[in-house]
């Protein structure tokens, strides 16, 4: 996604007439908004050379990115990509959607990132009392493939993804019956180390807390995808604890 001519040569190899991305803050070195948007710029003008092929984009950004402190580069960023997606392709006559997920319920057990799935606990970054609205990634799959398919209906809108919404106690319920295992909740990186060492992800937490993401409408997603898991869905059909050992509940379809 550095290389525009790159992009060229796969729209012209696959012929694609539709066309889904998304942009990754956190895959860049030294990471910050303009070089973020700069990937997405960069499809957008691929896009805009093969105008004559290209007739409807899709593009996964993140909700309430426009109402986020301007601190918050990976919101931003995502912000300028489509304002340009938006500026660039309406007088081409080729048109767009934006999907804009909330948290990630992938993040309750993601031990790449120091926060595996352990028996009997589940961690976050937030503080237990806050209630965080929650999407799987197999339903961001699913709402990105319906407006993709189907931009007779999306066409100039864009649609914040969430599913369900939780505290952090909540999901410890959720999980002990799901599980058969009485679990806890707790705060899996204390405050403090987040704004000496990874400060963007301090303020994305902090915003989340202050009610960030409290505009997200969950019925208004659930008619976009109906059979979308909520997060007792997500962990039957997760099954297991980190280490492989299944959970003791017989889960739900």
């Amino acid at each position: 996604m550095n290389d525009t001519a790159s992009i060229v040569a796969a729209l012209d190899a696959s012929k694609a007439t539709r066309v889904w991305f998304t942009t990754d803050f956190w895959s860049l070195s030294k990471p910050t908004r303009a070089k973020e948007a700069k990937l997405g710029y960069n499809v957008v003008d691929a896009i805009k050379q093969r105008s004559n092929q290209v007739k409807h984009v899709v593009y996964n950004s993140g909700a309430g990115a426009d109402a986020a402190p301007t601190k918050m580069q990976e919101f931003w960023s995502k912000v300028d990509v489509e304002r340009y997606m938006e500026k660039e392709l309406g007088p081409l006559k080729i048109t767009w959607s934006v999907l804009r997920p909330v948290a990630f319920l992938e993040n309750l057990d993601d031990q790449k990132n120091g926060n595996p799935l352990k028996k009997g606990k589940i961690k976050m970054l937030t503080k237990p009392n806050i209630a965080v609205e929650y999407i799987s990634c197999k339903d961001i799959g699913k709402g990105s493939a319906e407006l993709l398919m189907h931009p007779e209906l999306y066409a100039g809108q864009k649609i914040d993804a969430a599913t369900c919404e939780h505290t952090g106690p909540e999901l410890a319920d959720i999980l002990s019956e799901v599980s058969g295992t009485t679990c806890t909740y707790s705060m899996s990186v204390p405050r403090v180390i987040l704004y000496l060492f990874v400060r963007q992800l301090y303020y994305l937490v902090t915003w989340i807390e202050q009610g960030g993401y409290d505009e997200t409408d969950i019925d208004a997603f659930k008619k976009v995808v109906p059979d979308c898991q909520d997060a007792k869905a997500w962990f039957s059909a997760k099954g297991k604890w980190a280490d492989g050992e299944k959970f003791v509940s017989k889960s739900i379809e």
